[in-house]
């Protein structure tokens, strides 16, 4: 017979295991690195089928996303950007410089639902990556990456001027 911390630990382990499973986790998707999605965004090329979103500071986001227009983003943190070819050419530009200050590349994602559909495009350093997931019909909640991106991961800040 189990004790009551057996049954919790239990209770904690299948838990995990059906979160993990998706059984109980809601229908998500994910972000694959995509060539041409990254040539598309390096050559600044919009995409009018897609609205357009960023997270994090107006003039370097930590990531820039396009959501095909047939869904809802459902977040509140990200803004919501409608670029004109100067302005999303120096924002793509502000995200560049900012990588390189930390020995990073941008790099461009195909986003997919629960079924593996592509549903937008993703625009960010490697380790900014995250994941989809789907709600009622056709909202989307995209998650995003850490609001300090460039100071996490190995060795921390890497620049002399984030070392001072």
């Amino acid at each position: 017979m189990m004790h009551g911390q057996g049954k919790v630990g239990l209770t904690m382990i299948l838990l995990a295991v059906l979160l993990l499973s998706g059984c109980l986790g809601g229908r998500y998707g994910n972000i694959y690195p995509d060539g041409q999605v990254s040539r598309d965004f390096d050559s600044f090329k919009i995409d009018p089928g897609v609205n357009y979103y960023y997270s994090g500071p107006n003039l370097y986001p930590n990531a820039l996303i396009g959501l095909k227009k047939e869904y809802t983003l459902d977040s509140d943190l990200w803004k919501p950007f409608n670029p004109t070819p100067a302005s999303f050419r120096d924002m793509i530009l502000h995200m560049q410089e900012k990588a390189r200050e930390y020995r990073e590349f941008q790099y461009g994602f195909i986003m997919y639902d629960d079924k593996g559909k592509p549903i937008g495009v993703w625009y960010s350093i490697l380790k900014a990556r995250t994941f989809t997931q789907m709600g009622e019909g056709n909202k989307v909640r995209v998650y995003t990456p850490d609001l300090m991106i460039y100071m996490t991961g190995p060795g921390g800040p890497t620049t002399e001027q984030d070392r001072r």
